[in-house]
């Protein structure tokens, strides 16, 4: 399937790369289903999307290889197709671009859209013209707290979730740890994470012995190196993307930083790569959505997708929210059993789904309740670690690279 893709040509003018689609038609059982979304294949967040555009093709075709989704209404499977933009990473961008494809292009559904400072704004088109929308990367609690009626993201996970996991496999350490260090990149998602959880890891035990917040044109660590020596925690907790935590990484390596463990939520084989010369992420723990070899309903299609599309699925950790959102919209489709908006809408609502590590239910808010898994970089690779049901291998701790 040929995806519809078009990209910013000037600062006021938008240059399609593929002719607009035909308007999309509810209740219609003779055309696509349009599924619009953007994705910020240029500008400064491109390093975290890299081959998404592949992957969303892909993702069509899986689809579309057994007809379509099923559609009780029409008795028949019925194909979809994206409309795709580039939103370069610019919420006005990304509104401009879905109130084209509600208003020009006439899609079903909006899937996808990422980064909660973007989806914030992009969520009130979908309110006004009334289409659903699943967005992928939106962890920020406050935006499922505007009573919004057309709007769900799967994130993995939501921020006051998003050291369950991990804080649970902490318990389990021996020996366990007793202080942390947080670097938290000035941005509102890692800001709220440091906020809830640095209060929890507190009340568990982890006494806070240092904390930063970082601008996101950092380049220079040698400060926050320094007070992260003279504090000497025993867990290092990265709170940031992966492309500004590339120096960090670096100049913690040089400087021969010491401690049990370091933390790196979303930490990905590009960060592996950029910092393998100074000795990498060897032995740093990290959360994932899913990984080859975890069980799972989709473990065929995700690995049919990601090979098709010729990305590494381990390339960015934030590449699997975006394809369950993808996933959610195709099973509400299917439960609505008919291409009307209302109808999907009901489904979704306070609906349960198939996720890629277990059931997704969206709360009345449209917030899920995502769960992560605990992965570490064991010889090179991101192993499984936890919970222990899902575990490929035990964790290496304290961790032999960077304790030592």
């Amino acid at each position: 399937m040929s995806a519809r893709f078009a990209r910013l040509a000037a600062a006021s003018a938008l240059a399609l790369l593929a002719a607009a689609p035909a308007a999309a038609k509810q209740n219609s059982c003779d055309d696509p289903i349009l599924i619009g979304t953007t994705i910020s294949l240029t500008g400064p967040l491109a390093s975290l999307t890299p081959g998404w555009d592949k992957v969303t093709e892909a993702f069509a075709d899986e689809i579309n290889k057994s007809g379509g989704i099923m559609l009780r209404s029409c008795n028949k499977r019925v194909p979809i197709k994206f409309v795709m933009y580039d939103d370069q990473g610019n919420p006005a961008t990304a509104t401009s671009l879905h109130e084209k494809m509600a208003t020009v292009d006439n899609v079903d559904v909006f899937a996808g859209v990422d980064w909660s400072f973007v989806v914030g704004p992009v969520s009130n088109v979908a309110e006004k013209y009334k289409i659903p929308l699943i967005g992928g990367n939106v962890a920020t609690p406050a935006l499922f707290e505007r009573g919004l009626k057309y709007f769900w993201a799967t994130p993995y996970p939501m921020t006051f979730n998003w050291d369950l996991t991990w804080s649970q496999m902490l318990k389990t350490l021996n020996p366990a740890p007793k202080s942390i260090y947080w670097v938290t990149q000035d941005n509102p998602v890692y800001k709220s994470v440091f906020d809830i959880w640095s209060k929890k890891h507190e009340e568990a035990g982890l006494k806070m012995v240092g904390s930063d917040i970082i601008p996101n044109d950092i380049k220079d660590f040698s400060s926050i190196v320094l007070k992260i020596r003279s504090a000497r925690p025993d867990i290092i907790y990265i709170n940031s993307f992966d492309n500004i935590a590339v120096p960090l990484v670096q100049q913690m390596r040089q400087q021969r930083i010491r401690a049990m463990g370091v933390h790196f939520p979303i930490a990905s084989a590009a960060l592996a790569e950029q910092t393998k010369a100074y000795g990498g992420i060897e032995g740093m723990t990290s959360v994932a959505s899913w990984i080859p070899g975890v069980k799972g309903k989709y473990n065929d299609m995700i690995v049919a997708v990601y090979q098709k599309a010729g990305v590494n699925l381990e390339a960015t950790a934030t590449n699997m929210p975006r394809f369950t959102a993808y996933l959610m919209m195709i099973q509400a489709i299917e439960k609505a059993g008919v291409v009307d908006r209302e109808k999907i809408k009901d489904a979704l609502f306070k609906g349960t789904f198939d996720g890629t590590n277990g059931p997704i239910t969206f709360d009345e808010t449209g917030a899920p309740d995502t769960r992560t898994l605990v992965t570490q970089v064991q010889d090179g690779k991101f192993t499984l670690i936890y919970p222990p049901d899902q575990a490929q291998a035990p964790i290496r701790w304290p961790s032999p690279t960077w304790a030592q």
